[in-house]
């Protein structure tokens, strides 16, 4: 009897662990569609065909400033680089990993909030959190993080 009960015990303990993510730990999934360019400091989306500017950012800056910040930035010879849709930017968590992350192959990307590029009829734009997960609205004057994209041509 002591048998059968340590086999069934140890069945479960085994298809358990297979089914339920680590807890506390990060989980084995890693987004394979987001590759790192070290040399050119991107990521590029390979599903999306969208190269994300991952070079080292510390300043702040309001909604107008971010829009032309990213507008006026020549990288990589090319000068058609925008701030992210909300929907983009939002793509870009990995919700399933504890602590909540960035994609696994962004390097330069701050535990802040980032403006999006989608404003809503508030005066005001979405924004995320790569800190806690969260998303939300912010009126124009506030200072965020912005990260630079373009579409891959």
């Amino acid at each position: 009897m002591f048998k059968i009960i340590l086999v069934l015990s140890m069945s479960t303990v085994v298809m358990w662990g297979s089914i339920i993510p680590k807890l506390g730990g990060e989980s084995d999934h890693v987004d394979r569609n987001f590759v790192r360019d070290n040399e050119k400091k991107v990521v590029v989306d390979t599903k999306n065909k969208k190269i994300y500017n991952d070079a080292s950012y510390g300043t702040k800056l309001t909604y107008d400033e971010a829009e032309a910040y990213c507008k006026n930035m020549d990288y990589l010879g090319k000068n058609d680089w925008r701030v992210p849709s909300y929907k983009e930017l939002k793509s870009l968590l990995e919700l399933s990993r504890r602590p909540i992350a960035v994609k696994h192959a962004f390097q330069n990307v701050q535990e802040g909030i980032y403006w999006s590029s989608t404003k809503d009829r508030y005066k005001s734009a979405w924004y995320v959190d790569f800190d806690l997960g969260r998303y939300y609205t912010s009126k124009y004057n506030y200072k965020y993080y912005v990260l630079c994209v373009r579409d891959e041509k």
